[in-house]
């Protein structure tokens, strides 16, 4: 999204949030055809890549399709093949249930000018009906259609990148960057002291923890270390980096969230433990890296 817009009756406060975002990291270039992320001519790391970076035992594809193969059968390279198709199939539908939830959200708040040209057919513009055609899409209109009238649309989809408040004391040793999936403001429903901006982040997985992995205390790598080694552990970092980044231009994130969209059409919202006091003071101490 890089389009200004207001939405009827929001507050002063979401207006100009969004603005500013907008004009703060217009400079960030993506392409998407190769998910890379471009400042004044060089790539930078995104926050996702950053996470995996803190996986104490990286998954093996070689070694765990040979044990694949001797307990189930068929070759090391059928396991691997399957895994990338799987991997591509998820993949494919996350996307889809992504932009599904971004043009919903837009067409709620009044502008239907932005659903995505690939849920198009789904708008049934007579009616102003946008029709989930996945469970997992039923599971995100179900999750919009429940959230309350106090929480008011920012932005969806927006870039972002570190190190854009030249006087903040969040120093990385890299840029990072990245793009949230949903920003809203809680108007406090009346008491000024509740209000604050809300991070939402859309999951499509099957699962979000991992039970071996629990059952066997397997940690991610300091200063994450008290989260497992699954993909809860690893979106927890992820969030929390889209946080600071809005943290240090001046935004008060009272709320981080994934949204777990389910197989059944039902979401969880689970809200992720705050770890900017814990980043902060690693990059202050300089113990915090993002290099293998």
């Amino acid at each position: 999204m890089n389009n200004m817009f207001y939405i009827e009756g929001e507050p002063e406060i979401v207006s100009d949030t969004r603005k500013m975002i907008l004009e703060t990291f217009q400079d960030l270039e993506f392409y998407e055809d190769t998910h890379t992320y471009i400042l004044n001519g060089l790539e930078l790391l995104s926050a996702s890549h950053i996470a995996h970076r803190f996986e104490s035992r990286p998954f093996d594809a070689a070694v765990q399709s040979e044990r694949y193969a001797t307990r189930y059968g068929k070759t090391p390279e059928h396991w691997q093949r399957e895994w990338k198709l799987n991997s591509f199939r998820a993949a494919s539908l996350g996307t889809k249930t992504h932009e599904f939830g971004e043009s919903l959200a837009y067409l709620y708040a009044g502008h239907p000018e932005f659903i995505r040209p690939t849920i198009l057919p789904q708008y049934y513009k007579e009616e102003n009906y946008l029709a989930p055609i996945h469970t997992k899409e039923e599971a995100a209109k179900k999750f919009l259609d429940e959230l309350p009238a106090s929480y008011h649309l920012v932005l969806n989809e927006a870039r972002l990148y570190s190190g854009k408040n030249l006087d903040s004391e969040l120093k990385l040793d890299i840029k990072i960057c990245g793009t949230f999936d949903m920003l809203y403001y809680y108007d406090g429903e009346g008491d000024e002291n509740k209000a604050g901006f809300v991070l939402f982040d859309y999951k499509t997985n099957k699962k979000l923890y991992n039970d071996f992995n629990r059952q066997c205390n397997i940690y991610l790598k300091y200063p994450f270390n008290t989260l497992y080694q699954e993909a809860f552990g690893e979106y927890t970092i992820q969030l929390n980096l889209y946080a600071l980044m809005l943290e240090d231009i001046g935004l008060k994130l009272i709320e981080r969230s994934i949204i777990w969209l389910k197989d059944d059409g039902t979401y969880e919202r689970i809200p992720v433990e705050n770890y900017s006091n814990i980043i902060e003071r690693n990059l202050a101490n300089k113990k915090f890296r993002v290099s293998d």
